[in-house]
């Protein structure tokens, strides 16, 4: 048991195992031989499984507080590796939903993608779960990382049903229901990290997460929405409600519990982050041409 969790720390062996996964995923089938969709999510759904398996182990190791701390790399940079892992298998949600509903083509191409995302992710949250010194902290990092995983292995198993069949209506339903509670185990844990910065007076990361998403409003629109205007605007006016009464929240609570003011914004870092993807989505379907393009401008930003 504890041989698993030692070689999850070991950062040269685990360097090397990550190229060799990585180069693995990247080897799709050959769609001349082989049926696009289904056939192209098999391996990472062998990877995911690896890396709930990894978890696992580690997860037991902490149960027995013998789980070895890496004395190699900072708490800080440990967060930001998983801030960043969470922040792209997030970004992959919504393409891999389209596509297992409708792209073949394009469907081995994103899941490889969110594959490979996932052995940093486990490697940077045992990593971090090993220098937190709340026990209990670090069993929240350690569960909340195998549900993102085992979320992520649900979606596999949808899109590998749907297999990027428009006519495989009777999938759809299932597609978008492990898409939902994938996003749930994403905002789960961000909340957890940012908490946990905020706590640790590490603000850093919750400022870069709120920056790099208003950079992603410069990047143009994600590719193949599948809501309408409508619902994207819809959303976006509920994210900015949510992240205006969080505010005020936050002049009261500095007063009468600052103790409260991690918890708080860290909520805002969340929903800021949604505000400004659901917007992306929402110029990408908005008429005329000229609202779309400066709808992205519309998303606040200068209180941040």
């Amino acid at each position: 048991m504890l041989d698993s969790s030692t070689h999850l720390l070991e950062q040269p062996v685990l360097l090397a195992g990550h190229s060799r996964t990585v180069s693995d995923l990247n080897q799709e089938p050959d769609h001349r031989t082989k049926p696009q969709g289904s056939a192209s999510v098999t391996t990472p759904i062998d990877a995911i499984n690896k890396c709930i398996r990894d978890i696992e182990q580690a997860s037991l190791a902490a149960v027995g507080q013998s789980l070895p701390s890496r004395d190699d790399i900072s708490l800080e940079a440990l967060q930001e590796q998983l801030t960043s892992a969470v922040q792209e298998i997030g970004h992959l949600i919504d393409p891999i939903s389209t596509a297992a509903r409708g792209e073949a083509a394009q469907l081995g191409h994103k899941v490889t993608q969110l594959a490979s995302y996932f052995e940093p992710l486990i490697v940077a949250s045992v990593g971090l779960a090993s220098k937190l010194t709340d026990h209990q902290q670090q069993m929240n990092i350690l569960d909340q990382t195998k549900t993102l995983s085992e979320s992520a292995l649900q979606m596999l198993y949808a899109a590998k049903e749907g297999g990027g069949n428009p006519k495989a209506a009777h999938t759809h339903d299932a597609i978008a229901e492990a898409a939902q509670l994938m996003k749930e185990a994403v905002d789960d844990i961000m909340v957890t990290l940012n908490e946990a910065a905020s706590e640790g007076g590490m603000v850093g990361g919750m400022v870069e997460s709120i920056a790099e998403a208003i950079g992603r409003l410069d990047e143009g629109t994600p590719p193949e929405p599948d809501g309408s205007f409508v619902d994207y605007q819809t959303t976006m006016v509920k994210f900015s409600k949510a992240i205006a009464i969080t505010a005020q929240e936050m002049m009261t609570k500095s007063v009468t519990c600052p103790e409260e003011l991690g918890g708080l914004a860290s909520q805002v870092t969340v929903d800021y982050s949604q505000l400004a993807h659901q917007g992306r989505l929402a110029a990408s379907t908005a008429e005329p041409e000229e609202v779309g393009t400066d709808l992205p401008y519309h998303v606040p930003t200068h209180s941040f």
